[in-house]
């Protein structure tokens, strides 16, 4: 294992995926860019610049019923792409300062996705019961831009040189949501409608990095 000294710049690449916290779909992949400048002894501020995905299926149906075989319901399923721009900063921890603890806001560009509806309800005719059913899509209503907190911790491994094997976990989460489908001011929403679309996503990712001495 090899340390850094408190003048280092650090150029890193990275990809993985994450899970959301609620409504996960699917594995949703990220992958990006990563720029450290030291600041002081363990203190760096930075850069990160990368695509995240989000694969989101909500169900929510009348009397705790799924896959659309209660009487009233809706099912939201979401799918999205975000490129990030977010500052950063590090703390390095350890004596050789191997382990890295971060803090990271950004603003989310929307790279185009799809977000549909269903929504249903039976209700009673003179002639029986009568089931009202449909799926909209509302791709229209996913967010350009949303922002994004991240925190986690980055694992640097020695690899030979100035070469870093890094191992992070990442735990990011939206004050806003990602769709205008299903929210409280969407006209067309029912006593269904899950209200914000914003989990928090778990991710784990793997890279390698580049340091520099200044």
């Amino acid at each position: 294992m090899s340390g850094y000294s408190q003048k280092n710049t650090i150029l890193g690449f990275f990809a993985g995926g994450g899970l959301a916290t609620s409504g996960n779909y699917d594995v949703a992949l990220s992958g990006g860019l990563d720029y450290a400048r030291g600041m002081n002894l363990r203190s760096f501020m930075g850069i990160e610049a990368f695509y995240q995905q989000y694969s989101l299926l909500y169900d929510n149906e009348a009397n705790s019923a799924k896959k659309a075989t209660g009487y009233a319901g809706e099912i939201l399923r979401h799918n999205s792409a975000y490129f990030f721009i977010a500052p950063k900063f590090r703390y390095c921890a350890g004596r050789y300062q191997n382990t890295h603890l971060y803090f990271n806001v950004g603003l989310g560009f929307s790279m185009g996705g799809y977000d549909s509806v269903r929504r249903w309800n039976t209700v009673s005719t003179p002639n029986g019961f009568v089931r009202n059913d449909t799926t909209l899509d509302q791709s229209d209503n996913i967010n350009s831009t949303v922002l994004r907190v991240g925190l986690g911790i980055t694992q640097y491994l020695y690899l030979g040189n100035n070469w870093r094997f890094t191992f992070t976990g990442d735990f990011g989460f939206l004050p806003g949501s990602l769709t205008a489908t299903s929210n409280f001011e969407d006209v067309a929403r029912s006593p269904y409608s899950i209200g914000k679309v914003n989990p928090a996503y778990i991710s784990l990712r793997i890279g390698i990095a580049r340091t520099r001495n200044r």
